[in-house]
């Protein structure tokens, strides 16, 4: 009789966790504009890869994308592979793509290569 108690207990003290918000992702804010989103507004985050080219993304609904850069190129792709970037020209010095129908704008310091 204990268990029978004790199991809808447990189980509503893990479904009341799941509805608790996560701490935002580490990075700085970045210009996105994500799905129908028509203007581009610092609503996501950009998170480095510790060590690699590639960095991350995050949408403020809790989607992220996965991008890497060329270091030779500056060239950026999805890490996948899935889905093919394209660049736009964007205003001081920026760097603009489109990945279906999410928009980004990143300043080219945030993902510049690191020095040794």
């Amino acid at each position: 009789m204990f268990l029978r108690i004790s199991s809808p207990l447990g189980a509503l003290a893990l479904l009341t966790a799941c509805g608790s918000e996560s701490p935002p992702p580490p990075g700085d804010k970045v210009a996105c504009a994500i799905g129908e989103a028509e203007a581009l507004a610092n609503d996501c985050t950009l998170e480095k890869v510790a060590g690699t080219q590639d960095f991350v993304v995050h949408h403020p609904d809790g989607g992220f994308r996965r991008f890497t850069r060329d270091p030779a190129t500056g060239g950026i792709a999805t890490f996948d592979g899935a889905e093919n970037i394209a660049m736009t020209p964007a205003e001081g010095g920026a760097v603009q793509f489109q990945v279906g129908a999410d928009s980004y704008r990143i300043p080219p310091e945030m993902i510049a290569s690191p020095t040794p």
